[in-house]
């Protein structure tokens, strides 16, 4: 009569068996810790100080740093920024424009800057991606409305040009316009950049529905102010300065990222 047998794993089985159960499950399960456990985290740095303009577009903002993908990585969707003056509490709503990208010309040695029109890009997990951003306004109404004043500048500044006048001239000569008192009183009234204290908002949006926001302050004073609005009458006089080929200089303030304590 046959005798049964019985296999038994012995001790030193049962642990190779298991190891190489993990050793197969391994991929899977750093994959399942990557996609549910890891939670991913975008920071913004501040590299550079924030940039305050006005000019025919009106009041706008530049600002740069660099966005920091930890964990995961992100593909930044949109950057959008919110001024807030606190004396009113008016609100100038932003949005990223283009992107300014300095380049280095082997001629001269100088770094020049250009641009390129802002687009969604992706920041590798736990790598830094430096933003350079010029932002500008959402508000169509007021756009129209800026480009309706400066379209009727230059076309009355054709009726008025005769040959061999002057630049000097023809700068005297639209300014007194009618139309051109106007729309500087107008343009003085709904000027921005006043004399006071600010909060810029920074909305980072990424991967689906994520954001990331940061609130930072800054204040201007009267001179400040003031130079800004100077670029009111140069932005009216522009017109004159395209048909002489001329660069219009217009005034920026520059002013360090602080961080806004809420207070």
């Amino acid at each position: 009569m046959a005798q049964e047998t019985t296999n038994v794993m012995t001790t030193y089985e049962i642990i190779a068996t298991v190891i190489a159960i993990l050793a197969l499950l391994q991929p899977w399960m750093i994959k399942l810790w990557d996609r549910f456990c890891r939670r991913i985290c975008v920071n913004f740095i501040p590299s550079s100080k924030i940039k305050l303009y006005y000019n025919r577009s009106g009041a706008y903002v530049y600002l740069g740093g660099v966005i920091e993908a930890k964990n995961k990585a992100a593909v930044v969707k949109d950057i959008a920024v919110k001024v807030v003056r606190k004396k009113d509490k008016a609100e100038l709503l932003l949005d990223w424009s283009s992107f300014m990208i300095p380049v280095f010309q082997s001629v001269g040695g100088n770094a020049v800057t250009t641009s390129e029109i802002a687009r969604p890009f992706k920041v590798e997990a736990d790598s830094l991606y430096p933003v350079f951003v010029e932002f500008a306004s959402t508000n169509i109404q007021e756009s129209n409305r800026l480009t309706e004043i400066y379209n009727t500048m230059a076309f009355e500044l054709a009726g008025i040009m005769w040959p061999n006048i002057t630049i000097d001239q023809a700068k005297y000569a639209l300014a007194a316009l009618s139309n051109y008192r106007t729309f500087r009183d107008e343009l003085l009234q709904n000027f921005y950049w006043r004399a006071d204290d600010y909060v810029i908002e920074l909305t980072i949006m990424y991967n689906n529905t994520k954001t990331q926001r940061y609130k930072f302050k800054f204040s201007i004073d009267v001179s400040e102010a003031d130079s800004l609005k100077g670029n009111i009458e140069k932005s009216l006089q522009s017109v004159v300065d395209e048909i002489y080929r001329v660069t219009t200089n217009f005034c920026y303030l520059q002013k360090d990222f602080v961080l806004d304590d809420g207070e």
